[in-house]
């Protein structure tokens, strides 16, 4: 670290130079460089040395610090260690199996625990930020050659070594057993020859013979009663329904599905409540006794009637909702509407209602003019700060959730979840006022209303993007007080750019509750 200070700091040296006068790898040297000047996307652990050399550090400073660096991966390592352990045994309590030799093709497996043994498990992880430094230094490097859209070989880690790098930097002994085992690997053909890996999907088909199985009683699998007929449920069919004969049944059980006029109400309610907050039914995955009962049932079965009528199309379900008066409601609510209908359950005015997760950001970006609309489908990935893509096509995982989704409330991916709920939390708020992702996209929207003359007619246009409308004198005065009173700040670099006062500006328009709630 101290012979990178030198090439990136106040000495100037060049790699090679650096290399030699402290008898290093220049190629390794030239990682650490390029390692110690990432921008602090993932971690924050590189920033208080990006600010010592920024600031023209000494090398006592920088010596310091490598010290301090170098004592952070050794209580890292330790850490992560304890955690596989800890893990180890968590899998040996649940009987997860060291290794096993996948003999079968996936098609071909009972249950998903045998596809993948111990995934099921609540594992214990390293905080996101710890993650994503362990990542960078062991695994691959997280600021480019990793995109899967692009087909790029992932960059190794700082610490992480393959093929020819790797050999040339063993010893002879170590060269000539690599060379051994590569021989004895052909020879074998465990390396020449193998099939090429086959693609596959998650699927099901029938089964040649399918049979009617016996009811599991209390839900014991052991203990059997009745075989019972394959068929549809008793309670929703008619009378006279008779036992599927058809294969499987699992057609036959989809057509019965579409045809209850149950699933039709489920349908609307579901369009409904997306559209309004309170769904009709507003339990939208209990119809039954337990759950909310109809704020009006008449309309629901008027939507469900409407809706198979048209051939069950959700376009035309989406216009007949939204052509209706009761969208076009105001959010406003009189002190009469109040009084009478408190909950908003006979939609007296339209619930006020914030974005969610993904609406935020797509806006976000959509306001900046950085929204790509150009790149739709192909492999989900993370949302990191040049990801400008829609977020629906984020990764989801269900073991490490994005901490943006995470934040605004997005569902947990370990179980369905029927509806969502809204959250309002102090993490929200630091968001907007900590996250680099939201002061880069204050700084595009700061350069898109630049080209608009004086700072005056730049908030109008603003306001336009961001809330469909003009400010008022008092916010127009209040914009323009705070660019005046604002100080430029070119030592605080934010994706490598200076925070300037119209960035300041831009991100505090992007936290108000105007722009994050649809009223």
């Amino acid at each position: 670290m101290v012979a990178a200070w030198k090439v990136s700091g106040k000495p100037k040296m060049k790699v090679e130079d650096a290399a030699d006068s402290a008898h290093l790898d220049p190629d390794l040297l030239d990682r650490w460089v390029k390692f110690l000047a990432k921008q602090p996307l993932y971690y924050p652990d590189l920033i208080d040395w990006q600010r010592m050399v920024a600031q023209g550090g000494t090398e006592d400073q920088a010596k310091y610090l490598a010290d301090v660096f170098q004592q952070r991966i050794i209580d890292f390592e330790i850490e992560n260690k304890a955690i596989e352990d800890e893990n180890d045994k968590i899998k040996a309590k649940a009987g997860v199996p060291t290794e096993r030799e996948k003999d079968v093709k996936p098609s071909d497996f009972d249950t998903y625990d045998q596809f993948c043994p111990g995934c099921t498990l609540e594992l214990k992880v390293m905080t996101p930020e710890k993650a994503n430094l362990y990542t960078d230094l062991f695994v691959r490097n997280l600021a480019g050659g990793n995109d899967l859209d692009s087909g790029e070989r992932s960059m190794p880690g700082l610490f992480t070594f393959h093929g020819w790098e790797l050999t040339r930097r063993l010893g002879p002994a170590q060269q000539a057993y690599l060379a051994s085992l590569e021989g004895t690997g052909s020879r074998h053909g465990t390396l020449k020859g193998v099939p090429a890996i086959y693609p596959f999907v998650h699927g099901m088909a029938d089964k040649p013979q399918p049979v009617n199985i016996a009811l599991n009683l209390r839900g014991n699998p052991h203990s059997l009663g009745d075989v019972v007929p394959r068929g549809f449920l008793t309670v929703l069919g008619p009378p006279d329904k008779q036992p599927y004969t058809q294969g499987s049944g699992r057609l036959q059980l989809a057509e019965d599905i579409v045809a209850s006029p149950l699933a039709s109400r489920v349908i609307v309610n579901r369009v409904w409540k997306w559209h309004f907050g309170p769904g009709i039914v507003n339990s939208p995955d209990n119809f039954g006794a337990v759950g909310d009962p109809p704020s009006n049932p008449e309309l629901l079965d008027y939507l469900a009637l409407q809706f198979q009528k048209s051939g069950m199309s959700l376009k035309q379900l989406h216009r007949t909702i939204m052509l209706t008066a009761v969208y076009q409601q105001s959010s406003k609510e009189t002190p009469q509407e109040h009084a009478v209908d408190p909950l908003n359950r006979l939609y007296s005015h339209f619930t006020l209602q914030r974005l969610d997760a993904e609406q935020l950001r797509d806006s976000m970006l959509f306001v900046a003019g950085d929204l790509d609309l150009d790149k739709s489908g192909g492999p989900s990935t993370e949302l990191g700060i040049d990801n400008t893509r829609r977020t629906v096509y984020a990764k989801v995982s269900r073991f490490r959730i994005d901490p943006f989704l995470q934040a605004f409330d997005f569902p947990n991916p370990t179980f369905t979840a029927e509806q969502r709920f809204s959250t309002n939390v102090p993490v929200q708020r630091l968001y907007f006022m900590n996250n680099t992702f939201v002061y880069a996209q204050a700084g595009k929207l700061a350069q898109r209303v630049f080209a608009k003359g004086d700072d005056t007619a730049r908030i109008t246009e603003a306001y336009r993007l961001l809330y469909g409308r003009a400010p008022t004198p008092t916010e127009l005065q209040v914009g323009l007080d705070f660019l005046k009173n604002t100080p430029e700040r070119p030592g605080y670099l934010v994706n490598q750019q200076p925070l300037t006062a119209w960035k300041q500006y831009s991100r505090v328009l992007f936290s108000s509750n105007e722009f994050e709630f649809l009223n």
